[in-house]
């Protein structure tokens, strides 16, 4: 569940831009910023970022971080950011690591 704290978090903080066709820096700084603070593994945190801008639309990420943490966590944007979240922590292409030889 460190992801939904991670992701209330990032959201509380996250800052209103000033256009309504994407993401402003300030967003994407406070969401960052917020993130990290978690300390998940190196390059999480913007890899989520990426896949929010990429498939979240500015308004209903806005709308999202408006609702009070208890409908945040039942909404299913909250879901699907916790899916990045769980895709950007696994190894790539699902490969795993191997253990060095004995």
């Amino acid at each position: 569940m460190m992801h939904r704290a991670l992701f209330a978090a990032a959201l509380l903080l996250a800052a209103c831009g000033q256009n309504q066709t994407g993401y402003p820096p300030e967003i994407a700084y406070n969401f960052t910023q917020a993130c990290e603070a978690q300390r998940p593994a190196a390059g999480v945190c913007g890899c989520i970022w990426e896949r929010i801008e990429a498939n979240v639309p500015r308004a209903e990420f806005e709308a999202l971080e408006r609702l009070s943490p208890a409908q945040r966590t039942e909404h299913p944007l909250t879901a699907q950011i916790e899916g990045f979240a769980l895709a950007c922590a696994q190894p790539e292409n699902g490969d795993i690591a191997e253990p060095p030889p004995p």
